[in-house]
């Protein structure tokens, strides 16, 4: 399959000079890229479903209304100076 990609004259030559200084070519460098996109997503895929399946199965532990936070339980109460 033949892809082309218009890139500016600066970028293009500044590419072909990375892939030459890494010693590949701009094709392998593009082709490398795109796999390793790929897998990435995958991976992040199937580790979302598998976080999905442990959620699903797993059972609340908490029982009774939820904890609401109240500032002035963070303080001390005020004690007058003698």
């Amino acid at each position: 399959m033949s892809i082309m990609i218009d890139l500016p004259p600066a970028m293009a030559q500044e590419a072909r000079e990375y892939a030459i200084v890494h010693g590949t070519t701009l094709e392998r460098l593009l082709f490398d890229y795109i796999k390793n996109e790929l897998a990435r997503k995958s991976n992040a895929e199937k580790a979302m479903a598998k976080l999905d399946e442990l959620v699903r199965q797993s059972h609340g532990r908490l029982t009774g209304d939820p904890y609401k936070f109240n500032r002035a339980d963070a303080y001390e109460p005020e004690v007058p100076y003698a």
